[in-house]
């Protein structure tokens, strides 16, 4: 066990270097703001935290295995046979609501050329926009190449109040699935000051009728942080409560942020016959699935957050007729060739891990809160948080300011 220790700051996401120097800390400062008003209560019809902490204040050892919490990208809310919740999911934005979001460029027939997703917070891009505008404009022409390669600054900027530059997270080339281009994380659930919400809420131990509280559903829906109907939120607060219950403090690891954890291409081919019925199953080319922005999904804490999947070799069907596309990609776990780029998404699982801090006394049935929205929690809200308010920091999921 290493020496307990704060971090200096937290880090951008995926340690990216992005940010500048100078600018790191105040990214580090709106993490830290995020959980600090978590911990103190300020969201209206929260109390104080007991088993959550800013690692940048409180010691713990950095060197200790995470909590690693897995779900996939795929949105459960979208049901039906494969190929009505496929074509649903790629219909807007709006329904890709596990942290993972993409867009696809397909040609005049059809067919797909490039399929792209993210997973970064839009508040990242935000924070990039704002301090460094310029940088940022060519950064987003750089990971959207050779689409947007003529583009102007206000195609993704406005200007505030003052006259300076700001990203805007609905500009017309980051809100859509189709037409290729994607910088964040646009579907309003899915945001950074969401995961730290869930994660920190998850902390919280509950009880029912005089018994502790462990369903993932029943938890989050007496908690009420996030969706129960998602695959993601139910996931991240019941691992985190699992910890809490055996009495860990604990918090998000640095770097915080949303991350792809694994693309399981196990079952997908390249039809090189031409036909996309799976005739032919080759070895899809590596370069055809690059990893843009993040760390190389498989290691041992994956920290993915850009993925584009083009033919980028040139490759031709075997006959030599025409270049092998997307669409001639064969999913052997489905038996159909990829039609949409959500059919992607079932093999995409996404992640974020949580840290371990001090061990405190094994919580018992008497130090379990009640469910939020019953009369002993609004008595508890009453003596614990009588002038709730927040830093000015942004509300997490399903919070109004």
């Amino acid at each position: 066990m290493a020496t307990p220790k704060t971090l200096s700051q937290f880090s951008p996401p995926a340690f990216l270097t992005d940010i500048k120097p100078e600018n790191v800390k105040a990214w580090s400062d709106i993490i830290s703001g995020w959980m600090d008003d978590e911990i103190a209560g300020r969201h209206e019809g929260r109390t104080p935290l007991k088993q959550f902490f800013n690692g940048t204040e409180t010691p713990y050892d950095q060197s200790a295995d995470h909590v690693n919490i897995t779900w996939f990208g795929f949105p459960k809310k979208v049901i039906g046979s494969d190929e009505q919740r496929w074509k649903k999911a790629e219909s807007t934005r709006m329904v890709q609501d596990e942290y993972l979001e993409w867009s696809v460029l397909r040609d005049e027939a059809g067919s797909i050329t490039s399929a792209t997703f993210t997973c970064e917070g839009p508040e990242y891009w935000e924070f990039l926009g704002k301090h460094q505008p310029e940088e940022t404009f060519e950064l987003i022409k750089k990971i959207n190449s050779p689409l947007l390669d003529n583009a102007e600054m206000d195609w993704f900027f406005k200007k505030d109040h003052t006259g300076n530059w700001e990203f805007d997270r609905n500009n017309k080339f980051n809100n859509t699935t189709s037409g290729g281009t994607i910088i964040s994380l646009w579907q309003p659930n899915n945001t950074l000051s969401a995961e730290i919400d869930i994660a920190a809420q998850g902390t919280v131990i509950r009880q029912s009728h005089g018994k502790i509280i462990d369903s993932s559903d029943q938890l989050i829906k007496c908690s009420r942080y996030g969706d129960p109907d998602r695959n993601s939120d139910p996931a991240i607060g019941a691992a985190i409560n699992q910890a809490a219950r055996k009495g860990n403090t604990l918090s998000v690891a640095d770097p915080v942020a949303l991350y792809m954890q694994s693309f399981d291409t196990s079952n997908l081919s390249l039809d090189t016959s031409g036909n996309r019925d799976g005739t032919a199953q080759d070895p899809i080319p590596s370069s055809w699935i690059e990893l843009q922005r993040g760390s190389a999904l498989g290691k041992k804490v994956p920290l993915g957050l850009r993925l584009r999947i083009r033919n980028n070799t040139g490759a031709k069907t075997a006959d030599g007729s025409r270049l092998l596309d997307v669409s001639d990609i064969w999913d052997d776990s489905t038996q159909n060739n990829i039609r949409y780029a959500a059919q992607f998404a079932d093999h995409i699982k996404m992640g974020v891990a949580g840290v371990l801090g001090s061990k405190i006394a094994q919580p018992t049935v008497a130090d379990a809160l009640p469910c939020v929205g019953s009369s002993e929690h609004a008595s508890l809200l009453a003596k614990a948080a009588p002038n709730a308010h927040t830093n000015g920091h942004v509300a997490p999921r399903g919070f109004r300011m």
